[in-house]
């Protein structure tokens, strides 16, 4: 990546008046901890401390300058008088439009694809970088799975990171002569402006449930949270989905102002651009799609399965289609994607052993999704084993217990990533959501939890292990301790008798 420098009067220029003509910029920063020499560091307030109490580990680190957010913070001696301190007013959501300028732009050569909604981020992303890295299109992606030019990601720190590391990521696609890029906009970042100066293109909704309302407090603000997508300057194509109700809203809302695709699974065709699902039928190893579109009719098949998927797939060939691509190649190309890591992702389901599979399914709706496919292809029982985040919205735990006890024969509850709660506090909120008729079995330890259900089921049971997905870690207080759902249960299906 080519080395770029700012005068800090010409990068603050349209934000505040700077006298420090001799001042270089190099870098920008919002964590003192990797702050390096010439940064302009961001002292941003967070939810818990103040953006003043990092300001002199910055200095010591060696930044050029400080920003400071003016109307939350009052200057005091937290700030440097070597170095100049400027106050800029609602500094977190400026921070993504001052990176955009130290980047010189970088969206604005990329075709750009945000990706929002409470289920279904991560495949539809996957799905799209899929699609265009098989009709020899390359695409960055930005979300859960990892960051870099698909295929190659590296491993996340977040969903949707900060807006300095956003910049920096397009900065690289770009100068990789990436043409597309695909970003998961979670609820946080786009509340956050983790996207402010980010030029989207495209902008697909894929839900609204009931997730992260320790957050966002109310249904209302999470749903006004993924609608700043789509208020985003500049967006040319809105890609919605209408089974979803907070999705007609949105559609109508857009209409005459973007162009809007709208998709869906219940075989109907909507006004304007779209494009549906006619008749799905499926077998154990295909899934067959009848669509019917604003652009033509054509079967999918795929080895994807769940109605869920079938609305992912849609998804992602709106994208495809509004960013140029054939009828005819889109069909082709979304036809050979694959499950995104983590993602109904089948562990392993010989015959002398059960079925077994991993998903991240961590709202209630997820859940139910997952649990009512793998029923339809349940030959035995069908086993959940699952828990709940701490330090996460605890109103969800209730309903994510009913829904299992709704759609499996046994629940093994177990701990998530606890992080700072108390695993036996979080256990106990599952439990509510059970009656008295529900057969389940609690167990701490989550190696141990999906070892009692492989080795208790039968060979034609189904065991789900829903929660973490991808993740490598479990979340302990402030340790991250390695652990992987997929090893853990392959280990156990080697010793399985």
């Amino acid at each position: 990546m080519r080395t770029i420098s700012w005068s800090l009067t010409d990068l603050l220029r349209n934000w505040v008046q700077v006298s420090c003509m001799n001042t270089m910029i190099y870098g920008l920063s919002s964590d003192s901890r990797v702050t390096k020499a010439g940064d302009l560091f961001f002292a941003v307030p967070g939810l818990q401390k103040n953006g003043f109490e990092f300001c002199p580990q910055a200095v010591e680190n060696g930044a050029a300058a400080i920003a400071w957010d003016a109307d939350k913070m009052i200057k005091n001696d937290g700030l440097s008088s070597a170095i100049p301190c400027i106050p800029i007013a609602g500094l977190q959501q400026q921070v993504g439009f001052i990176a955009q300028r130290f980047y010189h732009h970088p969206s604005a050569h990329l075709n750009v694809i945000g990706v929002t909604g409470t289920d279904g981020k991560t495949s539809v992303s996957q799905f799209i970088a899929q699609a265009f890295n098989q009709l020899k299109i390359s695409c960055g992606v930005i979300g859960t799975l990892g960051y870099g030019i698909y295929p190659d990601l590296k491993p996340a720190t977040h969903t949707t990171p900060d807006a300095i590391r956003m910049q920096e990521l397009l900065e690289f696609f770009a100068d990789k002569q990436a043409s597309s890029a695909v970003i998961e906009a979670s609820s946080h970042g786009l509340k956050q402006g983790r996207l402010n100066g980010v030029a989207i293109d495209t902008a697909v909704f894929t839900n609204l449930g009931g997730d992260h309302l320790d957050y966002h407090l109310s249904l209302q603000d999470y749903g006004n949270s993924k609608r700043i997508l789509f208020q985003m300057p500049g967006l040319k194509h809105a890609v919605i989905n209408v089974d979803d109700e907070f999705g007609c809203l949105l559609a109508n809302e857009l209409e005459g102002k973007v162009n809007v695709v709208t998709y869906s699974c219940d075989h109907r065709p909507c006004p304007g651009h779209c494009i549906h699902a006619k008749k799905i039928s499926s077998t154990r190893k295909v899934t067959k799609i009848e669509v019917g579109s604003s652009w033509g009719s054509a079967t999918i098949k795929t080895n994807l399965y769940g109605e869920f998927n079938v609305s992912n797939i849609l998804a992602a060939a709106s994208v495809l289609l509004v960013s140029g691509c054939s009828f005819k190649d889109t069909i082709k190309a979304i036809s050979s994607v694959r499950t995104a890591l983590g993602r109904m992702e089948l562990v392993s389901g010989v015959n002398n052993v059960p079925t077994v599979i991993v998903d991240y399914a961590h709202t209630s709706q997820a859940l139910k999704n997952v649990l009512q496919v793998l029923r339809q292809r349940c030959a035995g029982r069908l086993w959940c084993v699952f828990g709940c985040g701490g330090d996460r919205d605890p109103g969800k735990r209730k309903l994510m217990a009913e829904v299992v006890e709704q759609s499996a024969d046994y629940a093994v509850v177990t701990d998530d990533n606890p992080r700072s709660e108390d695993p036996v506090r979080i256990a106990k909120d599952i439990l509510s959501g059970f009656s008295s008729s529900t057969s389940y079995s609690l167990i701490h330890d989550r190696r141990k939890a999906i070892e009692y259900a492989i080795n208790n089921a039968a060979r034609e049971d189904i065991v789900l292990v829903a929660g973490k997905g991808h993740e490598t870690v479990q979340i302990i207080n402030d340790e991250r301790v390695s652990f992987n759902d997929k090893k853990t249960a392959l280990a156990c299906l080697q010793n399985y008798e």
